[in-house]
């Protein structure tokens, strides 16, 4: 399969322990190193196929266990949001200021 360049961006104390893995491991470069992390990972799954329940992870309101009001709620919180949009506020997920970098 043909190799496609990507910019990475890592803490320096992973870069400093990714050296050492590529020069143990005698591999050509780091972007073999982290090929074949990457491969490994996939092959067992990984972190993907750790979460196996959502259990636990939402909270739904005592007074609509149900979530009969749930499609208020919601229509209400995007509502507000955007009214904040339209009122010059900044868009969620965006960071005033900052310009995507096309490419």
């Amino acid at each position: 399969m043909p190799r496609k360049a990507v910019s990475l961006t890592i803490e320096e104390s992973n870069l400093v322990w990714l050296r050492g893995v590529t020069a143990r491991s005698g591999v050509r470069s780091l972007s073999e190193t982290v090929d074949r992390l990457i491969t490994a990972a996939r092959e067992r799954g990984g972190a993907a196929a750790a979460a196996r329940s959502v259990v636990g992870t939402i909270d739904i309101a005592a007074t609509d266990p149900a979530l009969d009001e749930a499609d208020d709620a919601l229509r209400t919180l995007f509502a507000r949001s955007l009214a904040r949009s339209a009122a010059g506020g900044t868009a969620p997920g965006r960071t005033a200021g900052r310009r995507r970098r096309r490419g």
